[in-house]
């Protein structure tokens, strides 16, 4: 029962969490959850939520480039001041010190290596123009990463730099319904405020049509359960229905083909 309880803070650390609904989902009553969860966690219920979305934002600061003010969102604060103080009690330092110095990341080392919102937001975009580089592999392998050497060069080959563009992977295929690691994987990039000269053998549009979209951040080797999650929470949402095509992974930065852990992600499924 704790396990699932957990379970579910932590891939709702965005939303309000109450008493109330952490009972519905066990079935014990708010005074008996919270006085067994109490005595298992050491600590009471409230604390822990907190420390957990603190935790989770000290990863967001010293392990992606996820901008300070939007960090207090996916952690479920509101205001930046109620954030910066929560933060501070706990690791001593403002959260943008703490994404500077070392030192005190040292200090504080971080506590959780992966974050999940299965809140699903829908989405409904105008498609989107986009410069692709084709390549196959296993999704869930950091050798997927490679064809990203290849957007890096050619960025550099146009003078331009690696904030002029918004990047996405399309996912072609599902591993979990294909069974196979081999799966067509392209790299995308969408130029900001400007036309790259056309190609169409080069060219394909994206994001054409309703999306629900999931967020999450972890190393490569932890995508297939995240990928996993991900699925069944979809399969249970009765007022969404899946439709056939490809899924994009929108990333927050040009991904390091070296070193493509801890990536934010927009993770955007096609739906009906």
């Amino acid at each position: 029962m704790t396990s699932e309880v957990l379970l579910y803070i932590n891939s709702h650390l965005d939303s309000k969490i109450t008493l109330e609904n952490l009972a519905d989902l066990t079935g014990y009553s708010p005074f008996h959850l919270q006085k067994k969860l109490s005595a298992e966690l050491g600590t009471s219920l409230g604390r822990y939520i907190q420390e957990q979305r603190l935790h989770t934002a000290a990863y967001f600061l010293a392990l992606t480039r996820v901008p300070v003010h939007e960090i207090k969102y996916l952690i479920g604060f509101e205001d930046d001041s109620s954030f910066g103080r929560a933060f501070k009690k706990l690791y001593e330092v403002p959260p943008l010190q703490y994404r500077k110095s070392k030192q005190h990341q040292q200090t504080f080392p971080v506590q959780t290596f992966k974050y999940i919102s299965t809140k699903g937001v829908v989405n409904s975009e105008s498609p989107k123009v986009a410069r692709v580089f084709a390549s196959r592999g296993d999704y869930f392998s950091e050798s997927i990463f490679a064809v990203w050497k290849d957007v890096a060069e050619y960025i550099r080959s146009i003078n331009r730099s690696p904030g002029d563009f918004n990047y996405y992977a399309i996912l072609h295929e599902c591993p979990h319904m294909t069974g196979t690691r081999d799966s067509r994987y392209d790299a995308a990039i969408v130029p900001i405020g400007f036309e790259l000269p056309e190609d169409p053998f080069l060219e394909t549009r994206i994001l054409d049509g309703r999306y629900v979209r999931y967020d999450f951040c972890c190393r490569v080797r932890d995508y297939e359960t995240m990928s996993t999650e991900v699925n069944n929470m979809l399969a249970q949402q009765t007022n969404i229905q899946h439709r056939y095509g490809a899924s994009y992974f929108r990333f927050d930065t040009l991904p390091d083909y070296q070193d493509p852990d801890n990536l934010f992600i927009n993770w955007y499924l096609p739906i009906e």
